[in-house]
């Protein structure tokens, strides 16, 4: 006799909402909340709220959920001041005061800390903050069609679609400003299906304008956007598709190519170093915070005449150059040669003999070339979101007096910090900077030494 295997039938468990009160925020930005029986996570939820909340996903005593309906808002709930806040995925905690915000952050990293280390982290030195709006001077927008017209937008939270924006109050007045007659003017293009994204640089020179395309740009849509760039005094350039004719190959390459100003009108100041740029270049979007962060870095190293230091990731100099102009010795390494090549050239213009530049990928094998081989008195890294696992152990095992760390990313700078906590570092002093307002970023300065080489 034949037995067929029957699959258990599965309980359906109907989710029921649920009436919760938020009490604090995590370090995510979510609501928490908390009954006899669960802790509960919700986006969009902020301490004062009660709410109805819909489970999401159950694991153990842990809950995500969503809003059902917010049944007694916060007396310190803010009222949007931006039409599209509901959609656009920019400023996903505009509704909790930024003083809140900035603590909940604080006290999320404290404790994400003392889980990965198992000590307490030494009272926060600082915190600087910016006013929240008009702040950001670099943005990418994205490109999109509706009934034939393009417009420019950035993404709804959690989705692909695309909000359409004519005007965002974290934006400087001056990139707000061309928006609306930059979209008409890329309306007016030939090769207009062919856009990929535009970016803004609002510098402390001209404001600058990326354009990319997937196609070669023809000579008459490069005269419309030369022409609209002389109108508003704006840098345009266009990245492109671009084969060398004097290089036997059939691959392509890509390009940025001035179509309106040059290198000379765009620059930003850090710490009184002038840096030209181009409309591509990754600049701090925050050019208050910044300064602060400069600041804040060069005490921390204590940067003088005759002292030897290493900045990695380094991208065109920001820290690099002014260190230099301490007196100091800098080593700037990047993976990125064109930041590199730039940053040399700005040093040299500078007359920062003291900065020098290298490329390496800082994730693969870089311990053999004559600048890592070298002694330093000090380090600052500020990796990208993946943190510097490598190039930690690599700082670890050098035993570096002293390394300043700054990191967008908490629970990566943790990871990192316990590798120079396991070979005898320890925190001296730390703080946050507000670098994006209103959203669940938040970006650490973390002063490590190594403890037999403490002053």
């Amino acid at each position: 006799m034949v037995t067929f295997y029957k699959p258990p039938v599965k309980k359906v468990v109907e989710k029921k909402a649920c009436k919760v009160t938020c009490t604090d925020l995590d370090l995510q930005g979510r609501g928490v909340a908390r009954d006899d029986k669960y802790v509960y996570f919700v986006d969009g939820l902020m301490p004062g709220d009660v709410a109805n909340v819909l489970q999401d996903n159950v694991k153990g005593k842990i809950v995500t959920a969503k809003i059902t309906k917010i049944i007694k808002p916060s007396e310190k709930r803010q009222k949007a001041d931006c039409e599209v806040q509901s959609r656009c995925g920019g400023c996903s905690m505009q509704h909790v005061p930024d003083e809140m915000l900035i603590e909940s952050k604080v006290k999320g990293i404290e404790k994400l800390f003392f889980k990965a280390l198992n000590q307490s982290l030494p009272p926060v030195s600082f915190i600087h903050r910016e006013d929240s709006h008009n702040y950001r001077r670099a943005c990418r927008f994205a490109i999109r069609g509706d009934h034939g017209k393009l417009y420019l937008g950035f993404r709804e939270e959690k989705s692909h679609n695309l909000v359409k924006v004519s005007k965002c109050l974290c934006l400087t007045d001056r990139i707000n400003e061309a928006i609306t007659p930059l979209t008409k003017v890329i309306n007016t293009l030939k090769q207009k299906e062919h856009l990929g994204h535009i970016e803004f640089l609002d510098s402390d020179g001209a404001l600058g304008i990326l354009v990319r395309i997937t196609k070669t740009m023809c000579d008459e849509d490069c005269m419309a956007l030369e022409t609209f760039g002389k109108e508003i005094g704006a840098v345009i350039s266009v990245v492109e598709p671009y084969r060398d004719p004097l290089v036997i190959s059939k691959v392509e390459v890509t390009r940025e190519r001035f179509i309106c100003g040059s290198v000379e009108d765009l620059f930003v100041i850090s710490h009184g170093v002038k840096i030209k740029c181009k409309p591509s270049s990754f600049v701090q979007i925050n050019k208050n915070i910044n300064e602060k962060m400069l600041n804040t870095v060069l005490t921390m190293l204590g940067a003088q005449d005759n002292q030897n230091i290493m900045d990695l990731f380094c991208g065109i100099g920001n820290f690099t150059m002014p260190i230099a102009k301490t007196g100091a010795h800098v080593v700037g390494v990047d993976i990125v040669s064109k930041m590199i090549e730039d940053a040399r050239n700005n040093a040299k213009e500078q007359g920062l003999d003291k900065a020098q530049f290298e490329v390496a990928d800082l994730e693969e094998l870089f311990e053999n070339q004559s600048w890592a081989k070298a002694q330093y008195d000090s380090v600052v890294l500020d990796p990208g979101r993946q943190g510097a696992k490598r190039a930690t152990l690599f700082l670890a095992k050098k035993k570096v007096p002293k390394i300043v760390l700054i990191s967008c990313n908490p629970l990566a700078a943790s990871r990192d910090v316990q590798e120079l906590i396991k070979a005898g570092y320890e925190i001296s002093s730390w703080g946050v900077c507000d670098m994006f307002p209103r959203t669940t970023h938040v970006e650490m300065i973390i002063e490590i030494s190594l403890k037999d080489c403490k002053k």
